[in-house]
């Protein structure tokens, strides 16, 4: 009977840990999206595609056994996406602040 309770105990404990990372990377995907709409003054639907976008980003570098060089991909897979979004003006706006995209893309 210990050992039940003992292996139960310690699957919630592991799904609570899961459900605490996967909030993580939303609360992470949400400040990241709100630090480039805030900046770039954008308002809308687009707002959640960019969390969206951002979740992949954070899943994949926080990821055990991911190389360096599958994270360079999605680094520059963030950027496209960023930039394919964005007008010329925006997009303009944004190479005035490089350090916001070098963070919103995980780039080093």
């Amino acid at each position: 009977m210990k050992k039940i309770v003992a292996l139960l105990v310690l699957f919630f404990a592991f799904s609570l840990n899961a459900s605490a990372q996967e909030k993580t990377i939303h609360e992470l995907a949400k400040e990241d999206a709100k630090l480039l709409c805030d900046y770039l003054e954008i308002k809308g639907d687009i707002v959640n595609d960019f969390v969206t976008l951002f979740e992949m980003k954070y899943e994949t570098f926080q990821t055990e056994g991911v190389s360096e060089e599958r994270k360079a991909v999605m680094s520059d897979i963030v950027e496209k996406k960023i930039l394919a979004t964005l007008d010329a003006s925006d997009i303009e706006k944004l190479n005035m602040e490089p350090t916001i995209m070098k963070k919103l893309t995980g780039k080093k």
